[in-house]
């Protein structure tokens, strides 16, 4: 108790420290300036300076002034015109999703960079980009073939040091599968006090008496409907807990989209939920856009699975192409406290011999520990 009281105290301390240390470097003098152009500009009521200008004739006051800069890579190009300012440090974050095009405007103004990323995370989308490829031919270029910024800095052998403890997750279900699946077993997660608590977790839920419809909608109704349930359920019985659904496919997520509609026409008491987090408001996405999102609770719509005549086909998507292992990575972990699985698929029932993609090979082993609780990993025979 009292080494946490006085490490409470020390990071106080350093705060009041630091915000001293900046005091006491503010620009002071009433003179001209580029402090006396900030002044003109701040008693103007119209007809301003656009940014990029005002960077060149007072950037460095308004970097005395606020010294850390946080901007999109595209928008360091827009406004800081180069040579106007430079940086001590440049920090990318999500860096798996920056293509380096976009990023050297910021590398190039500043002195030293730190790249923090996932490589088993998604890229940046290079639809586009394949676009341009077949219209203007295949040229060799060493940085078109590199996806991200992170990939780039790797390739360049740049020093590294992986993040091993995982803040997130507040029960170890809900990243024992990406950690053995990804990342070798080497996160360092806490063990759950509550394992036995049936409201944190990795949570199955098996719909036998739903079936997708491979033909016309691409859906699974059932599944959408037991989904927007959930729900309402949630709103009404742990309305201070952040909520999240997360569906395979687009078609999958505007099913219950539309469930999730009807059922809150009929159910307007618990209406006042869906604006309560304004932080950390409730979404429905897909499994393509909900990088960089993390709720308390997360619910995963599957959607692909058996259909009313019992036929299932090995087609689950974007888990099917290259790199669907990396989305199925982002998907199971944006859960703080609970992650609910709802398919009508059970583990055994993903015939690995009919596909080779290994965003199914993974999504195999998730259900598998979501259902049973145990990982199919082959044990070691000792010969």
């Amino acid at each position: 108790v009292k080494f946490r009281e006085l490490d409470r105290k020390l990071v106080e301390l350093n705060r009041f420290k630091l915000a001293d240390e900046h005091w006491s470097k503010l620009p002071r003098h009433e003179a001209g300036g580029q402090l006396g152009v900030l002044r003109r500009e701040f008693e103007k009521k119209t007809r301003h300076l656009p940014i990029r200008q005002l960077m060149v004739k007072a950037g460095h006051a308004i970097q005395a002034i606020k010294p850390v800069f946080m901007m999109g890579p595209l928008s360091i190009a827009a406004y800081i015109q180069p040579g106007s300012l430079e940086f001590d440090l440049a920090i990318f974050d999500e860096a798996s999703q920056v293509k380096p095009v976009d990023a050297f405007g910021a590398i190039i103004r500043a002195k030293q960079v730190i790249v923090v990323g996932d490589s088993k995370q998604m890229p940046p989308s290079n639809f586009f980009d394949s676009l341009a490829k077949e219209e203007e031919g295949d040229e060799d270029s060493f940085i078109a073939d590199i996806e991200s910024i992170l990939g780039l800095f790797v390739g360049q052998n740049a020093p590294q040091r992986m993040l091993k403890w995982h803040y997130r997750s507040r029960h170890e279900s809900l990243i024992t599968v990406s950690n053995h699946e990804f990342y070798d077993n080497k996160l360092v997660v806490f063990p759950s006090p509550d394992a036995s608590k049936s409201h944190s977790g990795l949570i199955y839920n098996y719909l036998s008496d739903t079936h997708y419809d491979r033909g016309r909608t691409r859906t699974n109704r059932m599944e959408a409907k037991a989904i927007a349930a959930a729900v309402l359920q949630h709103a009404r019985f742990h309305p201070e807990l952040t909520l999240g659904v997360a569906a395979f496919s687009m078609a999958q997520m505007q099913a219950v989209l539309d469930e999730i509609e009807i059922m809150r026409r009929s159910n307007p008491i618990c209406e006042s939920f869906f604006s309560a987090h304004p932080h950390e408001p409730f979404f429905v996405k897909n499994l393509e856009n909900v990088q960089g999102d993390e709720r308390d609770v997360i619910l995963i719509s599957i959607g692909y699975g058996r259909t009313s005549e019992g036929y299932l086909a090995m087609d689950f998507g974007a888990l099917n192409r290259e790199g669907g292992e990396r989305r199925l990575n982002v998907l199971i972990t944006r859960a703080r406290l609970r992650c609910e699985v709802f398919t009508n698929l059970k583990s055994d029932d993903i015939d690995l011999n009919r596909t080779g993609a290994r965003g199914v090979k993974a999504l195999k082993t998730f259900l598998k520990y979501a259902e049973l609780g145990i990982l199919d990993v082959p044990m070691e025979t000792g010969a």
